[in-house]
């Protein structure tokens, strides 16, 4: 079994892929009626999930996205596809989205 690694690694390479410096939404922001700090694609959560595979515990690619997800979850105010991550991690679930 791979040695897991801080997720802070994760971090870093979602914040590169995403193109964000922080991932909090201040109440300066909601003032202004920002609900979220970046829109990703889920391409760029598979590439994540390749690259940091053998790092993470997962079994598979599809268990790989999804901590990736899990940790943008935790990352308030960022979505994929314009939805909330945790929505995402449903829909693959419930076999909407498929994984390659």
């Amino acid at each position: 079994m791979a040695k897991k690694e801080p997720r802070s690694e994760t971090v870093k390479l979602i914040k590169k892929e995403f193109k964000i410096d922080t991932a909090k939404i201040t109440e300066e922001d909601k003032a202004k009626g920002i609900t979220y700090v970046a829109d990703g694609k889920l391409e760029k959560v598979v590439e994540i999930a390749k690259q940091r595979m053998d790092k993470l515990s997962a079994k598979d690619l599809k268990g790989a996205v999804k901590i990736v997800l899990g940790t943008l979850n935790s990352m308030n105010g960022v979505l994929v596809n314009g939805k909330r991550p945790a929505e995402i991690v449903r829909e693959i679930d419930e076999g909407k989205i498929e994984i390659r």
